[in-house]
């Protein structure tokens, strides 16, 4: 290229213009360099391994986000623990009338056997034990009252008749079928081992009755009534350090070992 005269009219113009040429032609040349040594740059690299790293670089990035690590400390109550084996459950049976039989549950002890219940006790079935465990009382919807002691043997404790002081003779079948909701002996509870309390109408007959409280001895079957018991609302409670707590319109008493009603 030419270098235009200095004592030219286009000496300033012509230069610029020469200096525009000389930057295009350099800054060609610096492109075509890179080009060139990136060409031989790339032609170095294996592209397969280069793709590989980066698509597990993604992949290891995608797995911390989607399934991150979380660190919790389980308190002893969140702990498992180790179930404690249940007690195989022991039943006898315990044959109340024909067709109703009721699962009685008991636990062997140092003691021998105890009983510890009915195992779902029907609707119309009443059942106590007495302190010892040994025995279950039981009244049906006749109110047959029965006693079963573990060996399963049974015996009727309820009276069949009463005999009112005039020697007339009233027999419980007789007296339920006459008098409708009439009560001959329910809602019965231990005073101790031998001794019962059990509510009902006896001495009198009719409708609207008072209610009475009565002892049945098991050493000798015999029944006896309490005449200080007299009351429309009889409610036995738990046995306490005086005896067996009853409520009896509204007022607490005992009936005490000697089958007394106390304060």
């Amino acid at each position: 290229m030419r270098k235009p005269s200095i004592f030219s009219r286009d000496y300033e113009r012509q230069m610029r213009k020469r200096r525009k040429r000389i930057f295009l032609v350099s800054l060609l040349g610096i492109l075509l360099i890179g080009l060139l040594f990136a060409k031989i740059a790339m032609s170095s690299i294996n592209m397969e391994t280069l793709r590989n790293k980066v698509q597990n670089w993604i992949d290891e990035d995608n797995n911390i986000q989607e399934n991150p690590i979380v660190k919790e400390e389980i308190s002893e109550e969140e702990a498992p623990k180790e179930e404690t084996p249940k007690e195989e459950l022991k039943t006898m049976d315990l044959v109340i009338k024909e067709g109703i039989i009721l699962k009685a549950e008991y636990e062997e002890t140092n003691e021998g056997l105890k009983f510890k219940g009915i195992k779902d006790t029907p609707n119309n079935i009443y059942y106590a034990l007495n302190p010892n465990r040994n025995l279950i009382l039981t009244i049906d919807e006749k109110q047959d009252m029965k006693i079963f002691n573990i060996d399963k043997k049974e015996a009727s404790i309820n009276k069949d008749k009463y005999i009112a002081p005039n020697g007339e003779i009233f027999n419980k079948e007789s007296v339920l079928q006459s008098y409708e909701g009439y009560l001959w002996n329910v809602e019965a509870k231990f005073i101790d081992n031998t001794k019962i309390a059990y509510i009902s109408n006896l001495p009198y007959f009719g409708y609207n009755l008072s209610k009475y409280i009565w002892i049945v001895d098991l050493n000798d079957n015999s029944h006896k009534t309490l005449w200080n018991s007299k009351g429309k609302d009889i409610k036995f409670g738990d046995i306490k350090e005086k005896g067996l707590e009853v409520t009896i319109d509204s007022s607490i008493k005992f009936i005490n070992s000697n089958g007394e009603l106390i304060n």
